[in-house]
């Protein structure tokens, strides 16, 4: 049965309100702040550039964001863009999660500070030595050289060999391509002597010795400095 007040009428019931979402706009330092601590609502509004880059407790993005530039570089732990995201300019990515993206998405993408296409960006893997070299714009063959990675170049294109010597994971080797509208590409190829891998390392052109640029690749401004034990 129904309870009466004491004047006779039936009391309304209570009802809860709901939270409400400001659609006010936020500077980007709020913004990335309320995101990282993942207490961003969905449809967040952000008054121009916003940058998260660098942000491994990323996982993910507001629903319905929107802002003028967005920075998610070197996202690991980001690995796709929420529903809705809106972004005016650009998309720069570079050593985020994202992997892919569905055709079609619209957006500009940049790969530090590059403006580049969907198979640069996720399709690393079909890009050759070849398509580097043939790149004229220096900046977009940076990036290219990036995503193949110097090992992989190194083996389609080959390089000269400045100095070979050996340490205590076998034969090492000083190598470089020379470019024409830029500084040439410098790699130390050394062996893991616990391992067996293989890693390519660059270092920069002036470097004459393996031992040199193993020097500089371990923080040694002068080569004499540098005296390891096992050297790798």
């Amino acid at each position: 049965m129904l309870r009466l007040m004491s004047n006779g009428r039936i009391p309304k019931k209570v009802t809860k309100q709901q939270p409400q979402v400001s659609n006010e706009p936020v500077s980007p330092e709020l913004a990335r702040r309320l995101i990282l601590e993942h207490r961003a609502e969905p449809g967040m509004r952000v008054l121009g550039h916003l940058d998260l880059s660098d942000a491994p407790q990323l996982y993910h993005l507001p629903e319905n964001l929107t802002c003028e530039s967005l920075d998610i570089s070197d996202c690991v732990n980001l690995t796709q863009l929420p529903i809705g995201l809106h972004v005016t300019h650009w998309i720069e990515l570079a050593g985020s999660g994202i992997t892919s993206l569905e055709p079609g998405h619209g957006f500009i993408l940049r790969w530090r500070g590059v403006q580049v296409s969907d198979k640069i960006a996720f399709a690393g893997d079909s890009i050759t030595g070849q398509d580097i070299l043939n790149t004229e714009n220096v900046e977009l063959r940076r990036v290219l050289i990036e995503r193949v990675g110097y090992e992989r170049f190194i083996q389609q294109v080959g390089g000269l060999i400045r100095h070979r010597d050996r340490d205590a994971g076998g034969e090492r080797q000083l190598i470089y391509i020379p470019f024409e509208d830029d500084e040439p590409l410098m790699v130390l190829k050394v062996i893991c002597p616990s391992t067996g891998h293989i890693h390519v390392l660059r270092v920069p052109p002036y470097m004459q010795t393996c031992h040199q640029a193993a020097a500089w690749i371990a923080g040694f401004d002068h080569p004499n400095d540098y005296q390891p034990l096992i050297e790798a």
